[in-house]
């Protein structure tokens, strides 16, 4: 064997980075931004889409309810306000999207992140958005591991904090779910710029806002901007390369399925 050939095999090895969609959508309804998310996940659950990150907003103030959240009184609220709702694929309790970027992280088994499983999952994402709000300039902290489980008395994602989850000012600012298929999972959050300080005391109680944080309260921040950074940290924070691409063949099939399909 050649020398420079030996002398290359002593060299340490950079680990190689993984290739990665990402998809930034502007604002869309309810249906449409969740039958994306679902769609994806199921394509890439039958090997059929790449890892991806995907970047959305909403178009109008719209709740999402856990898909195993009992939200009879809820909806009834939502009803009458006139505020759109959906079921999301994954669980917790509800969430009102408005002035928010929306994150959804979807792998395969093939990726390193999915043999993490659930909670190494969370953390390892978590800690990115973290590193990003750092980065931001806003001082935001990663909620106790140790910390008790939230109650399920309580409607509003937001009301209290779990196991990883992004507090500022003991106030929760991201709230995040996931979902686990056999070959692929998803997690997905809202991470608050602002709040509907009208909506949110009707949907979930006037005590609500006291415990809710929001960038806006803390940095002037665009979301644009704020996009650029949470990209750049999760590129690092997951040791992967992010190219612009869009939805599939596959994926804008499902997306159209489970469309006619969100009904509650």
């Amino acid at each position: 064997m050649r020398l420079e050939a030996v002398a290359s095999l002593l060299q340490p090895q950079a680990i190689s980075m993984n290739d990665w969609r990402l998809l930034i959508d502007g604002p869309k309804s309810g249906y449409e931004n969740m039958a994306t998310d679902e769609a994806i996940l199921q394509s890439c659950n039958e090997g059929l889409s790449q890892p991806t990150l995907r970047l959305y907003e909403w178009n109008t103030p719209t709740l999402s309810i856990g898909c195993f959240q009992k939200a009879d009184t809820i909806i009834k609220t939502c009803l009458d306000v006139g505020i759109p709702f959906v079921r999301r694929i994954t669980g917790g309790r509800a969430v009102l999207h408005s002035d928010e970027i929306t994150y959804s992280i979807i792998c395969s088994e093939d990726e390193p992140l999915f043999g993490e499983g659930i909670s190494g999952a969370y953390r390892i994402i978590n800690t990115c958005l973290l590193e990003a709000l750092k980065e931001a300039g806003i001082n935001a902290d990663m909620h106790a591991p140790c910390a008790r489980p939230y109650s399920h008395k309580r409607s509003s994602c937001f009301h209290s904090p779990s196991k990883y989850e992004i507090i500022v000012d003991n106030k929760k600012l991201i709230g995040s779910a996931q979902k686990r298929l056999r070959n692929a999972f998803i997690q997905h959050g809202s991470i608050l710029f602002g709040i509907d300080k009208d909506i949110i005391p009707k949907l979930f109680g006037g005590e609500s806002l006291s415990r809710m944080a929001w960038v806006g309260l803390y940095n002037d921040i665009t979301r644009h901007d704020f996009k650029t950074i949470l990209i750049d940290k999760i590129e690092k924070g997951l040791n992967i390369k992010l190219t612009v691409g869009n939805i599939n063949g596959s994926e804008r099939h499902l997306k159209q399925l489970r469309i006619k399909n969100y009904e509650l």
